[in-house]
């Protein structure tokens, strides 16, 4: 039996991702923070394994004898790059200790849709070039230094688009607002969000860590075939209301405000033909109703 670690496996994306993995046949451990948040864990067949994700001592036995390892943490720390290191250094001491058999090591490394920066509704493919937000510069070289963490680490970096569906992801300041008849978003009102649906997410996870003998050192864009515009989204979010709801625009004030202002429409076919992947969830729009009840029902 295959095994992986997911990192930040209590995390909107990361527990979706352990499940996913748990369900392909893999046995699963979750990084956690506590006993307590690995209950939840347990209950879907994961081994929850309680450390810190910025501190790989804490957790370096379990990189050093699975399969696959998945980072979907983030670290909301003062110093982020320095962590990312940190993990870097720890991973390739795991591949270090499995170098002398053949031994190999499948690295699933996670960063983001807007390193892309605003590309406007001309569209890019998937392999442009990035112009990432400020608070992200540092992003693209620890992807490239992800890629190159030693010869028998197989990297696959993936960037999710804006994520929704089950507890919210992006889609709960919608959902929040049919609640309070406001909706508060920064300007851009016009801009379109490249989106994909959690379990879809999760399930390019399993996909990409299975086909990385093929696919190593590839940075993939996980999103629908499409963009969604933010005028659309929000002319479905008053028809599910039940009630009026205003919108009320405000300057950015950080870095999720940014990329929720961002106008991002981008091909990512390679996504779909190299992985043998798909999106098979509906659109925020197409499943908004159903969203919204999976949203109300996890508060």
């Amino acid at each position: 039996m295959s095994s992986a670690l997911i990192l930040g496996a209590n995390g909107y994306i990361g527990k979706e991702t352990a499940r996913a993995f748990a369900r392909s046949g893999y046995r699963v451990y979750g990084l956690v923070r506590s006993e307590e948040k690995g209950a939840g864990l347990a209950l879907d067949e994961i081994v929850p394994v309680v450390g810190d994700v910025t501190i790989p001592s804490t957790y370096q036995e379990y990189l050093d004898k699975v399969d696959v390892v998945v980072d979907t943490s983030f670290s909301y720390t003062s110093d982020p790059v320095k962590h990312t290191y940190t993990l870097f250094d720890a991973i390739k001491q795991a591949a270090s200790k499995r170098a002398a058999n053949g031994g190999s090591l499948t690295f699933v490394y996670t960063t983001g849709i807007w390193l892309y920066g605003d590309v406007g509704y001309e569209g890019i493919s998937q392999d442009s070039v990035v112009s990432p937000l400020p608070e992200l510069k540092w992003r693209p070289q620890t992807e490239q230094d992800a890629i190159n963490l030693a010869p028998n680490v197989r990297t696959v970096v993936v960037r999710p688009g804006m994520v929704y569906g089950r507890s919210g992801g992006f889609s709960g300041r919608f959902f929040s607002g049919i609640e309070t008849g406001s909706i508060s978003l920064p300007k851009n009102l016009q801009n379109a969000l490249p989106t994909i649906h959690v379990d879809d997410l999760a399930e390019f996870y399993v996909k990409a860590a299975e086909k990385s003998p093929q696919v190593k050192d590839v940075i993939f864009t996980v999103i629908n075939y499409a963009s969604e515009p933010l005028p659309e989204i929000t002319r479905a979010v008053r028809r599910i209301a039940g009630r009026e709801v205003t919108l009320d625009e405000y300057e950015p004030q950080n870095l999720f405000d940014r990329g929720l202002s961002l106008t991002q429409v981008i091909d990512s076919r390679l996504s779909r033909n190299l992985v043998d992947w798909q999106p098979r969830k509906r659109t925020l729009v197409e499943g908004i109703s159903e969203y919204y009840q999976a949203w109300k029902a996890y508060q």
